[in-house]
């Protein structure tokens, strides 16, 4: 594909972090057109978005480390030294989105917000930069898929590209793909459920268990390294499992009153 879009002397726009900051900007823009919705002034929103935007990068990055450290050299120093070379890539999503909650649970309480009500608002715009950051992935060749014999299977050439070198000119699963149709789906699900007279909190939970079906099911045709597994499954699709069981918890906790979003 094209990891990198534009070589300028010594400069290079990796496709990759230009998705990725096209990812940020279509879900900001989104939540801004509608803050009518929500009692929402625009420097506590732009706050918000500036939260989510460090606290999930740093949570991504860290959890990548954490997965992908077995396989970053046979010493300490090797690790590390490849940890640091290209802090362009190697991110996981799950890791961004749990340190994205965290920061912005502790920041809604801080400014005396309602937490689910405005928790519900924020997360309809997350799936379509999620689809567009994916799109970047493919792009640069990360996130790659299993080798396939179907018609849609895709090829990277690119030595450039961040595939398996032994996956260079194969017909991969283009996993990348994949998310990005099942994100826009999501964002559509989402975006009407949240007209719609709902609990605070179940526009949240619905996105917490769409996904983590979505990020189950293709984690089965990913492949680059997953990590070690467990039972059979991929650190990701453990994360998705706790994710649903804990979501459907506290479900069962939250208000019987319904708020309309308007």
């Amino acid at each position: 594909m094209h990891p990198v879009l534009l070589h300028i002397g010594s400069f290079e726009l990796a496709s990759y972090g230009l998705m990725t900051a096209l990812a940020y900007a279509a879900a900001a823009w989104y939540l801004y057109k509608r803050l009518r919705y929500i009692q929402l002034d625009k420097d506590t929103f732009w706050n918000i978005i500036f939260i989510a935007f460090v606290s999930a990068l740093l949570g991504s990055k860290l959890l990548y480390l954490i997965v992908s450290w077995p396989e970053m050299g046979a010493t300490f120093a090797q690790r590390l030294a490849n940890a640091v070379k290209d802090i362009r890539y190697g991110f996981v999503f799950f890791g961004g989105a749990v340190t994205a909650i965290a920061a912005l649970l502790v920041y809604l309480k801080k400014k005396k917000l309602p937490v689910l009500k405005t928790a519900d608002f924020l997360i309809v715009g997350l799936p379509i930069g999620h689809a567009i950051g994916r799109i970047g992935c493919f792009l640069a060749g990360c996130c790659f898929g299993k080798p396939t014999s179907m018609p849609w299977g895709v090829v990277f050439t690119d030595p450039h590209s961040l595939v398996a070198r032994e996956y260079l000119g194969v017909h991969l699963h283009p996993t990348q793909l994949y998310e990005v149709l099942a994100n826009i789906i999501l964002f559509f699900v989402l975006q009407h459920y949240y007209k719609k007279p709902h609990k605070n909190g179940a526009v949240l939970a619905m996105y917490v268990i769409g996904y983590s079906v979505i990020r189950f099911g293709i984690e089965f045709f990913r492949g680059d390294f997953r990590g070690e597994y467990i039972l059979g499954l991929s650190p990701s699709q453990c994360i998705a499992l706790a994710a649903v069981l804990v979501t459907l918890v506290v479900m069962r906790f939250l208000k019987k009153d319904a708020s309309h979003a308007g």
